[in-house]
């Protein structure tokens, strides 16, 4: 998982660590004191629950079925474009007759194509189309939860004004549930979640943040959808204690809805940084936290070689239980 539309809230709150990039397999007015009753949510409740952890990776279906299950978990992230699906849905098929949970990013197109990020997808605005391919993807295959489009702020993959993803995203919604089909939205990044928490006047990427975040008070999502990378600061071994449960509590208290992360990574091979991570996601409720293993070009190591896990893939194996 992969600049993002940032680099004026970089400037608000330059203290703030880089945004968690991926690659792809997706006027501040809103009043963000108001607060949507949390019922059966709360933060209690979620911690009470338990996390389920799980792992996007690279390679064939076979390779990430034999990491996922040194890894011990069941929860797997995969990709599917809808512009031009055709029907193929063998990969995730396989999955799910393996035992895993598929949590599927269901994108309209990919950059250029091919993951090209010098040339990002335009939000689909003809929601005719849009709900036709979609329609044919549910047909074909029911994921355990869709998670629509990859990072809709990160202006390497996307273009056009965030009301066009909001847009898209409601017509998901709306077909995710007819179908039975958990759904939840791209992601907000933690850094941007901070600005936005900070209650100061926003621009740029951050006032995008601020929009979804109040749209997603009347979506019908069953997760609001965090991205994250570690460490936080100059010690390779540490994501700051207590910031991913200050950034779920808010999400929940303003939305009203679980939190759940399809993405993050490690940017040090610290085996120390994934005990770190995944213990804040514990202490934070999040439903489900799926690690990113894969190199990157922004930093992010792997847990895995091969089908061999690397010593902070030994130690996520023994910790995300």
């Amino acid at each position: 998982m992969k600049k993002v539309k940032i680099f004026s809230a970089f400037l608000i709150l330059g203290s703030i660590t880089a945004l968690n990039s991926c690659k792809k397999e997706v006027t501040e007015t809103a009043n963000t004191t108001t607060a949507v009753p949390m019922s059966s949510i709360s933060s209690d409740e979620a911690i009470a629950s338990g996390t389920q952890f799980g792992a996007g990776l690279d390679g064939s279906t076979d390779q990430k079925v034999t990491v996922c299950n040194k890894f011990g978990v069941k929860y797997i992230r995969s990709m599917v474009t809808l512009k031009n699906f055709s029907g193929n849905v063998s990969t995730e098929r396989s999955l799910t007759q393996k035992g895993f949970k598929v949590v599927l990013n269901i994108n309209w197109d990919n950059p250029g194509g091919r993951g090209d990020t010098k040339n990002p997808v335009p939000f689909p605005t003809d929601m005719v189309k849009y709900k036709a391919q979609l329609t044919k993807l549910l047909k074909a295959y029911k994921p355990e939860i869709a998670v629509i489009e990859n990072e809709p702020t990160n202006n390497q993959f996307h273009s056009g004004p965030i009301e066009n993803y909001i847009t898209e995203l409601k017509a998901a919604v709306a077909l995710c549930k007819q179908y039975n089909v958990k759904v939840a939205d791209g992601c907000t990044h933690v850094p941007l979640i901070e600005i936005v928490m900070s209650g100061r006047n926003v621009s740029g990427t951050a006032a995008d943040v601020r929009k979804l975040i109040t749209a997603y008070k009347t979506i019908d999502l069953d997760y609001v959808n965090v991205h994250t990378q570690g460490p936080t600061g100059r010690d390779p071994d540490v994501y700051q204690p207590g910031l991913l449960k200050k950034v779920a509590d808010y999400l929940r208290n303003q939305t009203g809805k679980p939190v759940m992360s399809n993405e993050w990574t490690v940017h040090s091979t610290s085996t120390a940084l994934v005990k770190s991570m995944v213990s804040g996601f514990k202490d934070g409720g999040y439903k489900i936290a799926l690690v990113r293993s894969a190199s990157s070009p922004n930093g992010a190591k792997p847990l895995h070689k091969g089908t061999s896990l690397l010593p902070n893939g030994v130690t996520y194996s023994q910790v995300a239980r």
